[in-house]
């Protein structure tokens, strides 16, 4: 390692005296900010009816007919998520029919789980499969609200 020279000082020189630094005017603290405003929901009833309904699927041999799980009269309908589950034992798939301004068919295959959602819901029903016999078991939730029409 090199041996530093004597002569050739290693910090700026300083001149005395320093003069004392300049102060700043004091910060106002902050303002808080502004609440936000809440988030209006409309709904045609109120309060709605919720639907938290799960039950289980079990079919032997022949489903001659459809079967209606869950149904509304005729004044009110639903917005509501339904979700299917086929248990890997079954030998076909499980066919779930949705009522709604529309008709949508949910087929669930062996081992799987499907779901769907929508609104103005009048019923839910198990369709009749095209395979004898068939064993399908499985289960079934629907979850959501119940409103005016």
């Amino acid at each position: 390692m090199k041996q530093k020279r004597p002569d050739i000082p290693n910090l700026p020189s300083i001149k005395l005296p320093v003069s004392s630094p300049t102060l700043l005017p004091p910060v106002p603290p902050p303002t808080p900010p502004t609440p936000p405003t809440p988030i209006q929901t409309t709904t045609k009833c109120d309060p709605c009816i919720p639907i938290d309904l799960c039950g289980n699927i079990l079919i032997q041999d022949n489903l001659e007919k459809p079967v209606e799980i869950w149904s509304l009269g005729e004044n009110v309908t639903a917005y509501a998520t339904i979700s299917v589950y086929n248990s890997e034992s079954s030998t076909g798939p499980i066919s779930i029919e949705v009522n709604s301004n529309n008709c949508h068919i949910i087929t669930v295959l062996p081992g799987n789980t499907s779901s769907y959602t929508s609104q103005n819901i009048k019923s839910v029903t198990i369709l009749q499969s095209g395979q004898t016999p068939i064993y399908l078991e499985g289960k079934y939730c629907i979850a959501g609200k119940i409103i005016d029409k």
